[in-house]
């Protein structure tokens, strides 16, 4: 009865060891999955980024507290061009939905951080709003110096 369950417990561990060992999933079938999951969920009023967003969200970060002072301002400049006049924050880095939005130029406070392969996004409250007032702003539509009002800029 001894030898039937040994030859139990060696059949048991080689089929774990098998499964365990079968090969990676392809990284980029599951980046490509992941990337098309967002899109069918997204709403279809958020726009396209005009810089490299975060390929799969699946290898983003995790959110880390901002600490000292986390004074900031949103800005809707992209390579010297105004592309957001409103800055919209989303629900998460996977930008599913427009959780708020604000002028260019609208002061914030940084909640949270997060660094991310690609882009990073700041998790920021917007100074004086009523809510909802808060949202993920990704990385180069922040600004941690005052920025230049609409009003000011060179009409191209």
């Amino acid at each position: 009865m001894l030898a039937k369950k040994r030859i139990i417990i060696l059949f048991a561990v080689m089929w774990l060891v098998a499964c365990v060992s079968e090969a990676p999933a392809d990284d980029q079938f599951v980046e490509e999955t992941a990337v098309a999951l967002i899109q069918v969920h997204r709403d279809p009023d958020v726009p396209p980024l005009p810089f490299p967003d975060n390929p799969d969200p699946n290898q983003c970060g995790i959110p880390t507290a901002w600490g000292d002072d986390g004074t900031a301002w949103l800005t809707g400049l992209y390579d010297g061009e105004l592309v957001q006049p409103k800055v919209f924050l989303y629900d998460s880095h996977s930008r599913l939905s427009i959780a708020a939005e604000a002028p260019h130029g609208a002061q914030v406070q940084i909640i949270l951080y997060q660094q991310n392969p690609v882009l990073d996004y700041y998790l920021v409250k917007i100074e004086g709003a009523p809510k909802p007032n808060e949202g993920w702003v990704p990385g180069p539509f922040l600004s941690f110096e005052p920025v230049t009002e609409l009003e000011d800029l060179p009409n191209d």
